[in-house]
C-alpha cells in the first residue's frame, strides 16, 4: 500500500512513512492492548480515504496535507474516545452482513477502477499505426 499512498498523495505520504507509522502503531498497540499478535497497517478503506482527503485538502481547500491530516487524526481520536466512553459499540447489532458486503464491494470497485484507469489512459494517449 505504500506506493499507492505515495501516488495518491504526490509523495507527501509514501512507503517510508507507511512503514514507520505501521511500526509505531504496532509497537504502541502491542504494549498497551495486551494483544501483541494483532496485525496493524494500512487497509483499502484507509487508502481510499487518504487519497480523497489529499485531493480535498490540497486542491479544494488549498491547505497543506500533512498538518491537515494530523488534525483530522486528532479529530478521529476524539470521536473514538467519546464512542468508547458512551458505549456506542452497542449499535453494532444493527450492522448486518449486507452492510459489510456493500462496503467491501465499494472498496473493491474503487480498486478495480483505479487499476483500469492507466490502461484506458494508455489507450487514448498512444497513436496506433494501422
Amino acid at each position: 500500500f505504500g506506493t499507492l499512498f505515495d501516488e495518491g498523495s504526490n509523495g507527501a505520504f509514501g512507503v517510508v512513512e507507511m512503514i514507520m507509522s505501521s511500526a509505531y502503531t504496532g509497537i504502541v498497540y502491542s504494549v498497551t492492548s495486551g494483544q501483541p499478535l494483532a496485525i496493524l497497517g494500512a487497509t483499502g478503506p484507509i487508502l481510499a480515504y487518504t487519497n480523497i482527503f489529499y485531493t480535498l485538502a490540497t486542491e479544494t481547500l488549498e491547505l497543506e496535507f500533512l498538518p491537515c491530516y494530523f488534525w483530522c487524526g486528532l479529530w478521529f481520536s476524539l470521536f473514538t474516545i467519546l464512542m468508547a466512553l458512551f458505549d456506542v459499540c452497542c449499535l453494532m447489532r444493527f450492522v448486518t452482513k449486507f452492510t459489510e458486503e456493500i462496503f467491501s464491494g465499494l472498496i473493491s470497485m474503487i480498486f478495480i477502477i483505479e487499476a483500469i484507469k492507466p490502461a484506458v489512459k494508455a489507450f487514448y494517449n498512444k497513436d496506433l499505426d494501422v
